[in-house]
């Protein structure tokens, strides 16, 4: 093998076949100009329980696959230093799957998402992207902005109670396909920062607008408005700052036209939301105004977590249990220590999650992936740094408040391509012959017919799931015709099994009582919920074990002090009028 320096983006040679550029930009566009904005009703949650993001995972696993077969095509590797860095990063974020503390069913998932969107960077790294197919790949972002923000404003403005898609127009907070309020609002900010950064890049010919500068200055006119009625924090700061790093990127390359006007877009798309609000009597909460939070409480829970085991880890997948059952711990020891809240599977700050779970080697993973980034920024063009710091502030900023990565997947897919922009933009590339690539043609094949088959099946069983959850009198026919249970094993297993000990306590019959009972025990172990355990309660109290009953109502009130659990006497299963809870409960803000 050989290895040849090759300097920016020129990789054309003689007998090298032509580039699988089309079909690969074809396929991002398909994810952020149709894929992402796929409804079907749910009940909520992340990852796959978001219909999107399934529908959203079959263009990428195309343009993942696309940039592989690039590397069988031309039998060449091209990569960077960052590439091989963030390889190693991929790997120190790997390793404590292989702990003997870790759940690796559960991390599973998270991972596949990781070395996912590592081989989506390669494969941007694959094509020699003229400039025009470059500034394409942010352009496609943007119009995915622009999409989101359309149905923002139906949601806001034209939609009524009872309407199609279950919007809830007394919140009124229009989450857009998101269906959480801070997830929209980091979208929306990252594509008013991106406006203002392609208009800098976008020169006027002989004084003459183009339809392309129309778009970037209305921009702040369509994304602002909603971003002020979401009442998001995350999205005000980074939308805030992320305009302020802009400044004097715009001021500097920008013509004096096109930095002034995009400057009075802000200005008119904040009069425009003054003005709407006016209209609709739209105010922001009292709390939206303050700086108080959950957060405070439950990120330095997170991080005395990773104090306590800084280098094993509570294991990764367990993070919900070791964080109920550490609080409740500290809490009974020291009564003036706050006990741990509900439900809560990710303490809101991805540095935290990952320290707690894992210990020291992912956190290495994640700062060393930060830096190099940081460095490449560095290396940048004189008066850009500020810039493409305000490329990622509103995401990254987000990662730190609450987990954006895991609630929608265009934000990691939009992600990685913020990255690749800031590598292409002083890389010096290297090229490795490859003789054999049967293996990653192998991948070429399988890849995208694997994904397009899993996430077809998970929205056909979401879709069965949800038709038996919310149709009275509930038909278990639906759940029979669930074909995909792995990708739904927390709603599928809750709603199968609270169904059999209804069933079980309706016909006493103490068999299906006692089937509850068994699975119930086992999924406290790495699902502690307040509800399972009410219902263990109930359980057992119909099948006359009054013992057992309080003791599992002793061992409730230790791990939940905030809950009230029913006496064991009096306990009753809990249902939501003849239909099963619909799903695990979720933490938002």
């Amino acid at each position: 093998m050989t290895v040849l320096h090759v300097k920016g983006t020129r990789l054309a040679e003689q007998g090298i076949s032509k580039p699988m550029v089309k079909p690969f930009l074809a396929s991002l566009g398909f994810l952020f100009l149709l894929a992402m904005h796929y409804f079907q009703h749910n009940p909520g949650g992340a990852g796959l329980n978001l219909p999107f993001n399934a529908m959203s995972w079959i263009p990428f696993s195309f343009a993942i696959a696309f940039g592989l077969l690039e590397i069988c095509r031309q039998r060449v590797w091209r990569y960077s230093r960052l590439t091989l860095v963030l390889f190693v990063c991929c790997l120190l974020l790997t390793i404590p799957v292989l702990f003997p503390q870790a759940n690796s069913a559960t991390a599973l998932p998270r991972l596949i998402g990781i070395w996912a969107g590592f081989l989506f960077f390669v494969g941007l790294q694959q094509f020699a992207f003229s400039h025009k197919q470059r500034q394409r790949l942010l352009w496609l972002i943007l119009l995915g902005v622009w999409l989101e923000a359309g149905f923002g404003w139906v949601q806001f403005l034209w939609l009524e109670p009872g309407n199609p898609i279950g919007y809830n127009t007394l919140e009124n907070r229009p989450y857009g396909i998101f269906q959480q309020p801070n997830v929209m609002a980091s979208f929306l900010a990252t594509g008013l920062v991106l406006s203002a950064y392609l208009l800098a890049r976008l020169p006027m010919y002989r004084g003459k607008w183009s339809w392309l500068q129309l778009i970037l200055l209305l921009t702040p006119v369509v994304t602002l408005p909603i971003l002020v009625v979401l009442s998001s924090r995350t999205g005000w700061l980074g939308a805030a700052v992320g305009v302020v790093l802009m400044i004097p990127y715009l001021r500097r390359f920008a013509a004096k036209a096109q930095w002034r006007m995009w400057l009075l877009m802000v200005v008119m798309g904040l009069s425009v939301s003054w003005q709407v609000n006016q209209h609709t009597g739209w105010a922001p909460k009292e709390e939206r105004l303050s700086l108080i939070s959950p957060r405070a409480m439950h990120i330095p829970q997170a991080v005395n977590m990773f104090l306590a085991k800084p280098l094993s880890g509570y294991g990764y997948g367990r993070f919900e249990t070791s964080y109920v059952t550490q609080t409740a711990q500290w809490h009974h020891q020291d009564p003036s220590k706050p006990y741990g809240m509900p439900s809560l599977d990710h303490p809101h700050n991805e540095l935290a999650y990952w320290a707690a779970e894992g210990g020291i080697l992912p956190l290495l993973g994640l700062l060393l992936a930060a830096a190099a980034v940081f460095l490449k920024i560095r290396k940048a063009r004189a008066g850009t740094q500020l810039a493409l710091v305000g490329l990622f502030l509103p995401i990254t900023l987000h990662t730190q408040l609450e987990y954006p990565f895991y609630h929608s997947l265009p934000h990691w897919v939009m992600f990685i391509i913020l990255i690749y922009w800031v590598d292409n933009l002083t890389a010096k590339y290297y090229r490795r012959q490859m003789e054999y690539v049967l293996s990653i043609r192998g991948l070429v094949l399988i890849l995208p017919v694997l994904t397009t088959g899993f996430m077809a099946t998970t929205l056909y069983s979401g879709h069965q799931l949800t038709q038996f959850e919310t149709r009275q009198p509930a038909n278990i026919d639906y759940l029979l015709k669930v074909n995909n249970p792995w990708a739904w094993q927390d709603r599928f297993e809750w709603d199968l099994h609270v169904t059999q000990l209804q069933v079980g306590i309706a016909t006493a019959n103490p068999a299906l009582i006692q089937t509850y009972i068994a699975w119930a025990r086992q999924k406290a172990l790495i699902w502690p919920r307040p509800t399972l355990y009410q219902n263990l309660i109930a359980a057992y109290q119909h099948l006359g074990e009054t013992a057992l009953a309080e003791q599992v109502q002793q061992e409730a009130c230790y791990l939940f002090p905030g809950q009230i659990f029913a006496p064991a006497a009096k306990a009753e299963p809990v249902t939501s009028g003849a239909v099963v809870l619909t799903a695990p409960p979720v933490v938002t803000d």
